[in-house]
């Protein structure tokens, strides 16, 4: 750069020196005044020259700063493709109509393979019964117990019917930061008053489902303390201090009551069995968790395609995406030409994400008809 500036420093300086005038000796006399009666008729030349080197040094300072910079336009164009088609995508979205729901009988409909995926619970009783029915009479069984043992089926309540994971983490450290502090500091006042209207009580508890039996186990009563009301645990029940710890640790250590998947077991003859698999919708229907998983995989893979990553980055991700499938049905053909499974039953349900021994019982039953089961002769309609 300064190599630039000073060429065009000593050519300003050479066009200054052409344009000043015929030379003079400075031992003549005269040749002052002679040179200055001299009209000088060089001058619109000399303004020419100067505008078009300035012009000239302009465009060349332009281009040598043009090439210092140094951004990676590859990047950036990269990252600015992928979050127009983001912006696409999400607007498409926007715009599209909400789908209508069609509720469609499938228990009679004779096409399908199946009339539907039922869950049964053993703790419970024998009914068999879709997810959503299920799920709700797990609930209800759940309140029925509370009146007999409110402590142990709050925690159960807490684990089971509150959809939100995550909610449910943070409640559940909450009311044991509750009860440690108890236990921690009986004779503390302050630990022993818990104001229903404080943000962490209203962030954290008010909406978690089976929070309140809880609490009153514990051995917290609801009382209005002027315009406050308050969870107050009682004095007298500081000599059950173990009543606090086993509350606690029943509550860290509970485990959500879920519904078993029906197997559907059934037997069908070689000619039923060559119809077509016709499945139903609740096959591949999806929770609120399962969305929101494959919506934080969307988003994980909509910022890896914003970076530059080399070839075996490329082959090293693809390896790792596996294709889920939430239920599977399985088939298995006798000698006879009969098609089985489990007990002398053809058809059965199982969870994509149990293990190949889930299915091993289904040979058990053939054992007396010197049947062995092999997985890799397995026959799988």
């Amino acid at each position: 750069m300064s190599a630039i500036k000073e060429f065009f420093k000593k050519k300003k300086s050479e066009i200054k020196f052409r344009t000043a005038g015929p030379g003079h000796r400075l031992d003549q006399s005269g040749a002052s005044s002679s040179g200055q009666n001299q009209p000088v008729t060089a001058q619109p030349t000399r303004q020419q020259f100067s505008e078009e080197a300035r012009k000239a040094g302009a465009a060349a300072l332009a281009r040598v700063e043009q090439k210092q910079q140094n951004t990676n336009w590859s990047s950036q164009a990269t990252k600015a493709q992928a979050r127009k088609e983001i912006e696409l995508e999400n607007a498409r979205a926007k715009e599209a109509p909400a789908p209508k729901t069609n509720i469609v009988i499938e228990d009679a409909c004779p096409t399908l393979t199946v009339s539907g995926v039922y869950f049964n619970c053993p703790l419970i009783g024998p009914e068999v019964l879709p997810r959503n029915e299920i799920k709700e009479r797990i609930k209800e069984f759940l309140y029925e117990q509370v009146e007999q043992e409110r402590g142990l089926t709050a925690c159960l309540i807490i684990h089971t019917v509150n959809e939100n994971k995550e909610k449910v983490r943070i409640g559940i450290e909450t009311l044991a930061r509750y009860l440690t502090n108890i236990l921690d500091n009986p004779t503390e006042d302050k630990y022993r008053k818990i104001r229903i209207n404080n943000k962490v009580f209203q962030e954290r508890i008010i909406n978690l489902e089976g929070a309140f039996d809880f609490l009153k186990a514990a051995g917290f009563n609801r009382q209005l303390d002027g315009e406050e009301e308050y969870f107050v645990f009682e004095e007298t029940l500081l000599e059950d201090i173990d009543n606090l710890q086993m509350l606690k640790e029943a509550l860290l250590s509970a485990e959500p009551i879920l519904p078993t998947l029906d197997r559907n077991l059934k037997v069908l003859k070689p000619s039923e069995g060559a119809s077509p698999i016709k499945l139903p919708n609740a096959f591949f229907n999806l929770t609120a968790e399962e969305l929101k998983r494959e919506q934080e995989a969307k988003s994980e893979n909509v910022e890896l395609l914003t970076q530059l990553r080399t070839k075996a980055m490329r082959e090293r991700d693809g390896k790792r995406e596996i294709h889920m499938y939430k239920y599977t049905l399985v088939r298995i053909r006798l000698p006879n030409g009969i098609i089985m499974q489990a007990n002398d039953l053809r058809l059965s349900a199982f969870c994509s994400g149990e293990r190949l021994k889930s299915v091993d019982f289904a040979a058990k039953p053939f054992s007396h008809r010197r049947y062995r089961w092999s997985p890799n002769l397995s026959y799988f309609g």
